[in-house]
């Protein structure tokens, strides 16, 4: 059951879209605005703009397994409800942030292919697809939680082994870019080798 549900959604992936969600952190930056602390408010800002900037230019340079947009957590919840119109789908600009000014082909292309998620985060078993198997126990694996960069269903469910669905974010990397850089590029050899060797 684990290898049909694998095979369905890398099938469904590669003809399909990959949403991007980008962090704002900006619930703690406008909890340090509000107590006065601006420039460590301002600091915080500029180190996610710059984190948003490398996933960006990672994803445009070592990503092609499908088609792929940005769009900012504020809109997870609309992207949860599957309301694609008032979602804002943002773009790199040279250096600087955009919200693309016409996405009614993105909408279109929402409307009809199928769309996984992907971001940085920690990963949960509790919140993946394997709740779907049965005697599914939600301690599975529940110590083995890192960073990495996911790939979840249009429900925000983690995807679940055989399909590759997460890579580690090294952290032995120092440098943002080639941190960001690296895990993106093998997530997208990854899931190419599985498609390919389904």
């Amino acid at each position: 059951m684990k290898r049909e549900m694998a095979q369905q959604a890398i099938n469904e992936l590669k003809n399909g879209v990959l949403l991007v969600q980008l962090k704002t952190k900006h619930k703690s930056i406008e909890a340090l605005n509000k107590r006065g602390f601006t420039k460590r408010a301002e600091k915080i800002k500029k180190e996610q703009e710059e984190d948003n900037r490398n996933i960006i230019n990672g994803f445009r340079k070592y990503y092609d397994f499908s088609p792929v947009y940005f769009f900012y957590s504020n809109d997870k919840k609309k992207v949860e409800q599957h309301n694609f119109d008032s979602v804002r789908f943002v773009e790199l600009d040279s250096t600087s942030f955009k919200f693309l000014p016409d996405t009614s082909t993105i909408y279109s292309v929402l409307d009809t292919a199928k769309y996984y998620i992907a971001e940085f985060g920690t990963n949960n078993y509790s919140q993946s697809t394997l709740r779907y198997l049965p005697n599914f126990d939600d301690q599975y694996d529940r110590g083995l939680e890192f960073e990495a960069l996911l790939i979840k269903n249009k429900d925000y469910l983690q995807l679940s082994h055989p399909f590759p669905y997460y890579v580690k974010t090294n952290e032995g990397i120092k440098v943002g870019d080639l941190k960001r850089w690296e895990t993106i590029k093998k997530m997208n050899q990854k899931l190419h080798y599985f498609y390919q060797n389904q």
